[in-house]
């Protein structure tokens, strides 16, 4: 006998027993017994043999009627400093919403973060975007992306940039999901030293999100902007991190995540590179 069958006959006998149970306390007659002990075997048959639920239907973006159900937000925090024969800040907040219909994912989502040391600021950066995936014909799909950009230590202070293109996924499994992208646009800075003046630029990018465990997860997510008005000039960001679930109660999530940017036209006395690291607590509501 193997042990599905037998694990099935325990659960048979399990329900069984316990109709027997009730029909002895409520019934005195043999045949109302016999009755409940029939009825008992046939309820766990039918438990086991019933098809599992299927997940709820996603909502379709084109119905208005819907538009604000379905909207999963999110806010983060992170903070650490130290103060005595030094005195140091750093701080993090973000603010997120993502909304999944069956045809059409957008995701909105703001952060901003502080550093200071000896009562002096060093780092003030900020970046809001929006964001929309159309579902095409599977695996292909169509995105769009419009971002803000402020950074105080930057040869510019704001940029401004538009990207949007087709996409096409790799992998989508219940635990991966990889998607790649190629999109046309561009960006305009403005402040300090800028040019000041619209470059237009390629997107090239991926997203890649795993799921390790019910509680664990994470991605990677990678932007690749030459520029097609002063080649060779390019630039790239860089973004990966874990999620990890605190307290599902809650809706309380780990945060650990960095992000690397780089700027081939960045000159000297400022770094190339700017790397970005971070743990936060979030709440998801």
């Amino acid at each position: 006998m193997s042990n599905s069958t037998a694990a099935k006959i325990g659960t048979t006998g399990l329900l069984a027993l316990i109709g027997l149970a009730d029909a002895a306390r409520a019934e005195v007659g043999a045949g109302t017994l016999a009755l409940n002990t029939a009825e008992a075997v046939a309820m766990a048959a039918s438990l086991q043999n019933r098809p599992a639920a299927a997940p709820p239907a996603k909502i379709q973006s084109t119905d208005t009627a819907n538009f604000w159900r379905g909207w999963k937000r999110s806010v983060e925090l992170g903070l650490n400093g130290s103060e005595g024969n030094s005195q140091s800040l750093n701080a993090r907040a973000a603010l997120g919403t993502t909304r999944e219909a069956a045809d059409m994912t957008t995701v909105a989502s703001a952060s901003y973060s502080l550093g200071r040391s000896e009562d002096k600021t060093t780092k003030s950066r900020g970046e809001a975007s929006l964001r929309n995936d159309w579902v095409l014909t599977k695996p292909w799909g169509f995105f769009g992306i419009v971002k803000a950009e402020y950074d105080e230590f930057q040869p510019w202070q704001w940029r401004w940039s538009a990207f949007a293109g087709p996409s096409y996924t790799v992998i989508e499994s219940e635990t991966t999901m990889f998607k790649l992208r190629v999109g046309l646009g561009g960006s305009y800075e403005t402040g300090k030293l800028a040019k000041e003046e619209w470059n237009t630029e390629l997107d090239l990018g991926f997203d890649l999100k795993h799921k390790f465990s019910q509680r664990t997860s994470g991605f990677i997510t990678f932007d690749l902007y030459p520029s097609l008005k002063d080649w060779p000039e390019y630039r790239h960001v860089t973004s990966g991190g874990l999620e990890v679930v605190v307290d599902p109660e809650l809706n309380m999530l780990l945060k650990l995540g960095a992000t690397n940017r780089y700027d081939h036209t960045t000159q000297k006395p400022a770094n190339k590179n700017d790397l970005d690291y971070f743990v936060t607590i979030a709440f998801t509501f």
